[in-house]
């Protein structure tokens, strides 16, 4: 596969070299005409000093007193007028030798984007005339976002589009949704198409300066074009292509910054540290648990010579000790971060390139983490002849992720986080014995902890991966009215993983403390083709516009997975990547088979059609209809319809409103289809075995590869997954076109929902895929616009969106129990936890566990003074068996609510303690520009949504250890022990000790969720402040420079929320049924940058 890469590259270099090299010289040939004319205002009266260019081009001159102009141009250019206080205008020559330009006064106020083309789905139409519901971004309006992911960019910025990052480690993808997603179980995920081809993940491949426009389709009106893929709405990407009749134009735009942690969890000090390890080695009176104490940390008491001086401080050492701050050392590097972005384009009268260079190096903030990114994308158009027009893209990347993070989506065996959290804040405090930068035994089986400075240069990852995207486009025009349109395009993408764990950590400890390597290799690879014909036609008031077309997908991938252990410990992960051959097993011990099998082949075969009709540009009909077949249904099942229609109203263009100064443009939308989610694997509906070594046996001299099945059942019935949206929607812009926005309004029902249920293992296998559920999604979206001020120096415009989404599941067919309505989930931060409720007429994602009810306090118990013994008084549940262990109840231990009121706390009390479904969420952005200087502040928000905050849990909780750090919160837990370090048992002493004291005892049974871990997540965020200055064009023309920009930007500059945790936006468990758990969440980072934006 290396051979193959590197043959790839050469070749991509060749061709980008050449292309840059020779393309620009084909604008040299070009026939040039001498234009003339006159320039005058709206008053018609001559101007003088106006500029008059060719747009992408050196061709230029200015107006005389009289207005007049005189200039030698191509015959088929575009003239750019430009004068102070007027508006800019284009004028095409077409060959003609005189030309008049009348020009009108500037004015800020008007919004233009509303005449802008958009983007439906295999073809193009003017914004005022769509009918479904589709948020756009144009490349413009990320130019202030400097962020090496374009998802980063669009986050906040189109409603009814949710872009969360569910951690803040090098190069992490995002989790998108449009319109709160259609399964819950299988894929979410939105289908990503990049000119035409299918590209998943395409926003974390992409590069913001790469992109023209953003569209997102979002009702199934306009999804479902795309069939069996559309279910979770389309994002389309168009990258940015060369013009033609331009000069050869070099743009430079690179940044520098430093990015660092954001927020640090508040743990308790080396004093309250070791207040509570007293607590846990004295409770019980064991003499020689209190001799363990003082070998570890010393006596509690001062201790004075004979003339008072003091010789030992006893516990107060801990006051003025030296602190580690673990979260400051593991994740408080000043991370460096170089970002360059080149583009060079430029055409000629039938030809356009573009060339667009990539390089990202940064830091991450955690030890031995970073992100390396190299791409490359080529577009070039040609017109061979009027009628026949051809079109190349090729694009290369390259990405390199160093880190093994902190575990998010593991369970607590994984979890890095914790050793950074509970690990002693201190160096050994009695100075004698194994310092906190060593490994020790002993130390490890008593906390389960290690140092995490240590863990971190113990743990290595290595994420490679290689993206080729290679795209042909061909177009012939047929007729002035009928155009056919082949498009072909390739993707491949090669992954490569690689692990090493070092004998500080948790596999080398089951491995004879011996360094163990895991390496992956991935590859997938795509081909698509799609071929559509298009007639468009306008007879007096009726235009019709109908397009034909048929599309394949074929993909296909392979995996290969080893484990190698026993390498010796003195490699470093380098050298163990490059030595594997060096493992040496124990005597009776082998390494495991290395797997490698191929993933099941994906087909997808289909024909489409729509019909787009209007009336006297006041009444709009589109039709569509798409017929799919996949091979992940079984041949009964296999082919599906998916159809479509909406109906636009343009009211604004009514007698009663076309001449009104409030109402510029208004127009009603409203819309049905059906789209599908073909997102399994194929060959579901029969037995599909995997050749792999794994499974291989002896035959003859040598090991045969053998093949299995999963454990899947096969299911000959399955069959799609079915969506069908109602959308309303209207459209309008105001006072002069200062004001614009939108408003809609959704239903989504899902039916047929794909479950992998749980069947009875006497048919052989575990799971097998159903049919057998239904959800609802219901909405509001509101988008605003206003350009409140707008004149020649000064302009403020302001963008808002909101949106709401209530997600409700309306069957579960036959997954549950018999008898039940519901079935829990495990998050599986924690083995057996069940602690999300999946139940009918319900939303996904519900919190399940126990209602806290604060601690008991010593008026809950009878006192015995006999032998100082509490006991709960009659009538008072006890949390014995959940929360502590089956240990007897004691003042000061965490209470919970007895729900059913039967007097004993079980799993019977155990409810919903609220769902991650935010009540509504959106984003704003204000822009002003004041002459040279820019600026702009993007907000991002939500709220009503809660977030599981497991790391508040397992911070909190004893479970079996000692000598492990607890949250802040815990410092102010209840006492038994006095200032003198006596334990205190008097109910009225007991109580007066914790009269200002509000946490329970940390819990020493199992963890479990209860409320307290279920916070707000509401959150107002300044994602983005950028300030900038461009010099003026006038100086630097003298010196060949077209623009020059310089600006200074903040990301993540603060987060207003109630949230204790990290980040309230996270979700890092990656199931549509478990969402926003916190659970060992890489901490996110604040970014500071400056940068230059530099145009030849």
């Amino acid at each position: 596969m290396s051979g193959l890469k590197l043959g790839i590259q050469s070749a991509f270099i060749k061709t980008t070299i050449a292309s840059v090299f020779l393309l620009p010289a084909f604008g040299l040939a070009q026939e040039l005409i001498k234009v003339s004319g006159k320039i005058t205002s709206d008053q018609n009266k001559p101007v003088q000093n106006v500029e008059v260019t060719v747009r992408n081009s050196k061709f230029s001159t200015m107006t005389n007193k009289a207005g007049q102009y005189e200039l030698n141009v191509p015959k088929n250019a575009t003239l750019v007028i430009r004068s102070k206080g007027f508006e800019e205008q284009e004028v095409e020559v077409n060959g003609r030798t005189s030309i008049n330009v009348s020009l009108a006064k500037f004015d800020g106020s008007k919004e233009k984007a509303i005449d802008e083309v958009v983007l439906v789905g295999y073809t193009t139409v003017s914004k005022k005339d769509v009918t479904n519901s589709v948020a756009s971004v144009k490349g413009d309006q990320l130019n202030d976002m400097p962020v090496n992911s374009a998802a980063e960019a669009i986050q906040g910025r189109m409603a009814g589009v949710q872009v969360t990052f569910g951690e803040g480690s090098p190069g992490s993808d995002p989790e998108i949704k449009v319109r709160g997603g259609t399964s819950i179980t299988q894929d979410n995920a939105p289908l990503y198409i990049v000119d035409g081809i299918q590209m998943d993940n395409a926003l974390s491949l992409i590069s913001p300066k790469e992109i023209e426009s953003i569209e997102v389709l979002k009702d199934a009106s306009s999804t479902s074009i795309y069939g069996a893929r559309g279910a979770n709405g389309v994002v389309l990407i168009t990258t940015k292509s060369g013009r033609k009749n331009a000069k050869t134009t070099v743009n430079y735009n690179g940044y520098t910054g430093v990015r660092t942690i954001a927020k640090k969890l508040d743990v308790m000090s080396p004093y309250d540290f070791v207040l509570y390890q007293y607590e846990l080695y004295n409770r019980d009176g064991d003499s020689q648990l209190h001799d363990k104490f003082i070998s570890l940390y010393g006596n509690y008491e001062e201790i004075r010579d004979a003339e008072g001086r003091i010789i030992d401080p006893g516990i107060n050492r801990y006051k003025t000790i030296q602190t580690r701050d673990w979260q400051e050392e593991v994740f408080g590097k000043e991370a460096f971060n170089f970002t360059h972005n080149l583009n060079i384009s430029g055409g000629n009268t039938n030809s356009a390139f573009t060339l667009s260079l990539n390089h990202v190096e940064e830091d991450g903030i955690m030890i031995n983490s970073g992100y390396k990114r190299n791409m490359a994308n080529f577009k070039y158009d040609f017109d061979i002849s009027k009628k026949l027009k051809v079109g190349v893209t090729a694009r290369y990347s390259q990405t390199f992720i160093n880190g093994a993070g902190t575990a998010t989506a593991g369970s607590q065996s994984t979890n890095r986080l914790r050793n950074v959290i509970r690990y002693r804040p201190f160096e050994n405090g009695l100075g004698t014995g194994t310092g906190s930068d060593e490994f020790d035994t002993d130390d490890f089986a008593v906390t389960n902890l290690v140092n995490p400075v240590l863990l971190s240069n113990n743990e290595i990852k290595y994420n490679n991966a290689d993206n080729l995207f290679l795209n042909g486009v061909i177009t012939y025009n047929i007729s002035k009215d009928l155009t056919f349109k082949s498009v072909i395009g390739y993707v491949q993408n090669d992954q490569e993983i690689q692990q090493f764990s070092g004998p500080k950590t948790y596999l080398s400890r089951i491995y004879s403390d011996m360094s163990v390597v895991q390496l992956t290799s991935n590859q997938s690879r795509r081909i698509t083709n799609t071929n559509t014909l298009a007639y468009k036609k306008k007879i007096g008031n009726h235009k019709m516009d109908f397009l034909l077309g048929q599309e394949i997908v074929k993909t296909d991938g392979n995996k290969t997975d080893m484990t190698i252990r026993w390498l010796p410990t003195s490699m470093d992960a380098n050298q163990a990547f490059a030595n594997i051959i060096l493992a040496a097993p124990p005597a009776g011990m082998v390494q495991d088979a290395p797997y490698a099998g191929v993933l099941p082949p994906y087909r997808l075969a289909s024909f489409f059609a729509r019909a787009n009709y209007i009336y006297n540009n006041k009444y709009i009909a589109t039709l569509s209809i798409r017929r799919d077949g996949s091979n992940s249904f079984g041949p009964a099942n296999r082919w599906a319809n998916f159809p479509s229609a909406s109906l636009a109203w343009k009211i604004g263009e009514e007698n009663f409103l076309k001449d009104s100064k409030i109402v510029n443009d208004l127009k009603l939308r409203v819309g049905y289809g059906q789209s599908g989610n073909d997102r399994i694997a194929a060959f579901l509906f029969d037995t599909f075995y995997n050749p792999s070594s794994t499974y291989g046996y002896t035959g003859g001299v040598g090991i045969i590869t053998g093949a299995a099945a999963g454990n899947i059942k096969a299911n000959k019935n399955i069959k799609w997954e079915a969506t069908v949206s109602k959308n309303a929607g209207l459209d309008f812009t105001l006072f002069n076109k200062r004001v614009y926005g939108a408003i809609d309004a959704y239903i989504t029902d899902t039916k047929d929902l794909l479950l992998l249920a749980k069947i009875p293992q006497t048919s052989g296998y575990e799971y097998e895929y159903q049919n057998s559920g239904k959800t609802q999604n219901k909405g509001l979206e509101f988008s605003l616009g206003a350009i409140i001020v707008g004149n020649e120096n000064f302009t403020w415009k302001t963008d808002f969106n909101l949106a709401a989404n209530r997600n409700m599941i309306k069957s579960l067919g036959s997954v549950t129990q018999s008898g039940t309505d519901f079935y829990l989930q495990p998050s599986g931060w924690v083995n057996n936890l069940f602690d999300f409720k999946v139940q009918i007429n319900q939303p996904v994602g519900m919190f399940y566990g126990y209602v806290t009810e604060g601690r008991y306090e010593v008026s809950d118990f009878d006192f015995n003074p006999t032998n100082n013994t509490y006991k709960l008084k009659d009538g008072i549940p006890t949390t014995s068996s959940v929360a502590l262990g089956n240990r007897a109840a004691q003042p000061g231990d965490l209470k919970l609510r007895d729900i059913n009121g039967d007097g004993i706390i079980d799993n019977k009390d155990q409810t919903v303690l609220g769902n991650a479904q935010p009540k509504f969420y959106g984003g704003f952005n204000q822009t002003f520009k004041y002459k040279n200087f820019d600026m702009s502040l993007f907000f991002n928000f939500s709220v009503g949504n809660k977030v599981y905050n497991a790391n508040k849990i397992e911070f909190t909780t004893k479970y079996q250890y000692t000598d492990q750090n607890m949250l802040g919160d815990m410092a102010n837990r209840w006492r038994w022990f006095n200032d003198e370090g006596m334990k205190v048992t008097d109910p009225t002493a007991l109580a007066a000790l914790n009269a200002n004291t509000t946490m329970w005892t940390p819990t020493g049974g199992n963890y479990f969720l209860h409320s307290y871990a279920i916070e707000d997540g509401s959150f107002l965020r300044l994602n983005n402040v950028t300030i900038g200055y461009s010099l003026s064009k006038d100086a630097l023309k003298a010196i060949g420079i077209t623009n020059l920009r310089l600006y200074a930007t903040a990301n993540n500059v603060f987060t207003i929320t109630g949230y204790s945790g990290y980040d309230p936006e996270v979700s890092t468990r990656k199931s549509t049924l478990t969402p926003a758990v916190d659970y060992a969440a890489f901490p996110r980072s604040r970014f500071f940058l400056t940068g230059i934006d530099v145009t030849f």
